[in-house]
């Protein structure tokens, strides 16, 4: 089973560095990537490629378009893979996160479209359950993020380019959507899409001291609302959708409590063991 993986940067080479070392340390050796990069950075790119030239396939493109879903698109006739996917210059995979994906097609040959689970870069997953779930078109939106998608190449094949209207750096308000549009596309036209815990895709965290972060949310809140219209889903979950942020916040404050408390927790009981140790001695 071959992959065909299309990644798209304009300058962040040092984190498409990053990438293509997870890459290059793929179990699953069968794959080859295609690079959309800036023009402006031809030399860095041609000089990044040289440095991985025994290690990996890697196919470069140049291009002055800012929008990623044109840049995927003018990348996709070049993907002959079994499997494509769409790796941001800025995530990593794990070691078998290829091998495990081949493996979930394999256990679920009715899938068209496999969705990775997402980490951040740092979080520890101990059990990564193998067998993959068949979602319905609500559920999908929690897994399509861009770069935890594969499809298989005749999915690709029916389902087309990416909404050019939709996503970063495109000339609409709509600064994102084209993901899950494009998973939204592919399940109407009848492939089943799975979600596969097993398969690992590492992404930086929401900086939440970026100052670009609350004209990005409003962009991608457009995006969100565009594509919910698009697809005529009803107003019951796009009222799920507007609510969700408000419904999580206790979430995100439990799981941050927990995540302080085992901090505080062990920096106590650190200080009494050495509080006993040293009255010991």
């Amino acid at each position: 089973m071959k992959f065909s993986l299309i990644a798209v940067t304009t300058d962040r080479l040092h984190l498409a560095d990053r990438l293509f070392a997870s890459l290059a340390a793929q179990t699953h050796k069968d794959f080859a990537i295609i690079l959309v990069h800036g023009k402006e950075c031809a030399a860095e790119a041609q000089a990044l490629t040289a440095n991985y030239a025994s290690r990996l396939d890697i196919q470069t493109v140049a291009s002055t378009d800012k929008c990623l879903s044109r840049s995927r698109n003018t990348a996709l006739p070049l993907a002959h893979g079994d499997i494509v996917a769409f790796p941001d210059d800025d995530c990593v995979y794990e070691p078998d996160t290829l091998a495990l994906c081949a493996a979930a097609f394999e256990r679920e040959p009715r899938a068209g479209v496999i969705l990775a689970k997402t980490a951040d870069l740092a979080e520890n997953i101990p059990n990564r359950p193998a067998a993959p779930t068949e979602l319905n078109r609500y559920f999908l939106f929690r897994h399509s993020i861009s770069f935890a998608q594969f499809h298989k190449r005749e999915c690709v094949q029916a389902v087309g380019g990416f909404d050019e209207c939709l996503g970063v750096g495109c000339a609409t308000p709509y600064q994102s959507g084209e993901d899950t549009d494009y998973v939204l596309r592919a399940y109407k036209a009848g492939f089943r899409v799975f979600h596969a815990p097993s398969v690992v895709v590492r992404h930086p965290a929401v900086n939440l001291g970026d100052a670009a972060l609350p004209e990005k949310t409003r962009n991608y809140a457009r995006g969100r609302m565009r594509l919910l219209r698009k697809h005529d889903l009803p107003a019951w979950f796009i009222l799920a959708n507007i609510l969700y942020p408000l419904m999580a916040v206790p979430v995100d404050c439990l799981k941050e409590f927990v995540r302080v408390a085992r901090y505080r927790g062990g920096m106590f009981v650190a200080r009494l063991t050495e509080r006993s140790g040293g009255a010991q001695s």
